[in-house]
């Protein structure tokens, strides 16, 4: 999510605060030398020089030619490894991290321990996802191999979601289908998005609850095959990420309904939300 706000140009930079006429000097608070855009203040100011210098040989070999941070990160994902991409966000937010730190605390961390931070969070998020991974198959539940309808008078929404990474965008499929198993309704749609597959995923995940709502459908089984999603819109714990806020968003809304719950199903048995997703992705 930080890098896709890094893209669209949402990051309080002085710039931007400027542009939104809440600050009159629009300099970068480190160099003081040119205007903080977001491509300057994650890239091309000669402190956060520093910092890629001092980084994986991957992203110190890099180009330095861009216009824009969206090019820096279009760039990045199409060349590098997804390990060598996940370093690059990790130390992108540090980056801007340190930046707050040293306007609000007025301390400025070196760069090798920007580096090692990054690379450390990095392998923090590696093994929270094994440790994650390995949960989720024990928890994984049965009988949700094959398509089936719904009980007697309760809707199913099946959703899924599909990412372009060279793009960062995302598409999004749903089908809604009655207890008899009759196509309801179906949506495809696209947007832009940094590309995390569980945001994504839960993102979907939300449009289909909002879907059955705009429908004025009230009793709702929600099924799709992105488990981890699935897990936690079932779990009572609230993850303060991204993808979690949304997942609560997804908890709220089906706590509203008369009837809402959620259920994982193999990427098999949701092949027409998958496709509506795919398709999704040629939308303008």
């Amino acid at each position: 999510m930080f890098l896709w706000r890094a893209t669209h140009e949402s990051l309080p930079t002085n710039l931007n605060l400027k542009r939104r006429k809440i600050k009159e000097d629009p300099s970068c608070p480190i160099c003081r030398q040119e205007p903080e855009s977001v491509m300057h203040a994650l890239w091309s100011c000669s402190a956060v020089m520093d910092v890629w210098s001092v980084s994986s040989r991957g992203l110190q070999k890099m180009k330095v030619g861009f216009k824009s941070f969206k090019e820096v990160v279009e760039h990045v994902i199409a060349i590098l490894s997804a390990e060598e991409v996940e370093l690059f966000a990790c130390t992108a937010y540090h980056v801007w991290r340190r930046r707050n730190v040293f306007l609000f605390e007025e301390k400025f961390e070196n760069p090798s321990r920007i580096a090692q931070a990054a690379l450390q969070l990095t392998k923090d998020f590696k093994e929270a996802s094994y440790s994650e991974q390995v949960s989720l198959v024990s928890r994984r539940p049965a009988g949700t191999d094959s398509w089936s309808p719904p009980p007697l008078n309760v809707y199913k929404a099946n959703w899924d979601a599909s990412i372009d990474r060279v793009h960062s965008r995302m598409g999004v499929g749903v089908v809604i289908r009655n207890w008899e198993g009759r196509v309801t309704a179906t949506l495809k749609s696209s947007r832009s998005i940094f590309p995390d597959a569980k945001l994504a995923e839960a993102m979907a995940a939300l449009r289909a609850v909002l879907l059955c709502k705009q429908l004025g459908i009230s009793r709702v089984l929600l099924e799709g095959d992105a488990l981890n999603v699935v897990n936690d819109i079932n779990l009572e714990t609230k993850d303060w990420s991204s993808a979690g806020l949304i997942i609560q968003d997804i908890k709220a809304e089906l706590q509203n309904l008369e009837y809402g719950s959620a259920q994982f199903i193999s990427r098999n048995s949701n092949c027409i939300a998958h496709c509506l997703a795919k398709d999704a992705l040629k939308l303008s």
